[in-house]
Formats: C-alpha cells, sequence, structure tokens
C-alpha cells in the first residue's frame, strides 16, 4: 500500500485517504487459516495514524465489526439465527477452545 501512495503524492495527488473494507485483523484464526501470530499483526502494532504514518498516507480508516456484520447478516434470508465466524476480528471463538494453539 505504501508504494500505490508514494506514486499517487508523485502524481500531485494532495491527499490521500486509506479506506479498508473490512475490520482490522487483531487474532489469530484458530479454525483453519494461517493468520500470523497476534505480534505480527500490523492492527496490534500500530494505532490508525501510526499506521497511516507508515504509509505515507493523510488517514486510515477500517470497516467497522458492526458494519461488516449488518451488510454481511441483511443478504441473509433465513428463518433462524444465521452468523458467520468473526473470530480473527472480535477474538471471540465459535468453539471453546481446549487449548490456545501456537503457529
Amino acid at each position: 500500500m505504501g508504494p500505490i501512495v508514494k506514486l499517487l503524492k508523485s502524481s500531485g495527488a494532495s491527499e490521500v485517504h486509506i479506506r479498508v473494507a473490512s475490520p482490522p485483523v487483531y487474532y489469530q484464526c484458530l479454525m483453519g487459516i494461517n493468520i500470523p501470530t497476534r505480534e505480527e499483526l500490523i492492527a496490534n502494532r500500530m494505532n490508525l495514524q501510526e499506521l497511516a504514518d507508515h504509509l505515507g498516507a493523510d488517514s486510515v480508516v477500517y470497516l467497522s465489526l458492526e458494519g461488516l456484520e449488518d451488510v454481511v447478516k441483511s443478504k441473509v434470508n433465513t428463518d433462524y439465527e444465521a452468523g458467520h465466524c468473526t473470530a480473527c476480528l472480535s477474538g471471540k471463538y465459535p468453539v471453546e477452545l481446549e487449548s490456545k494453539l501456537e503457529w
């Protein structure tokens, strides 16, 4: 993302604002997707302004978890409460884990 911001600014953009179409990933996926440790995830290492500065952007904003859930649930036509795993975003895993897995 940093090189794209640099390219935009070198081409004359006076400001570059990054909008991420998902919530930040804070947690590992212990359900089967290999996601780095919490320490490696950028959302745990930098706040929004630090991330913007790191990328050379004027601002960075993520979609909220609530916004994601609202959009996804609005497209589900069921008679029961449907859900999607958001553990990597919220830290709330859909099943109780006997022990924390380390990658």
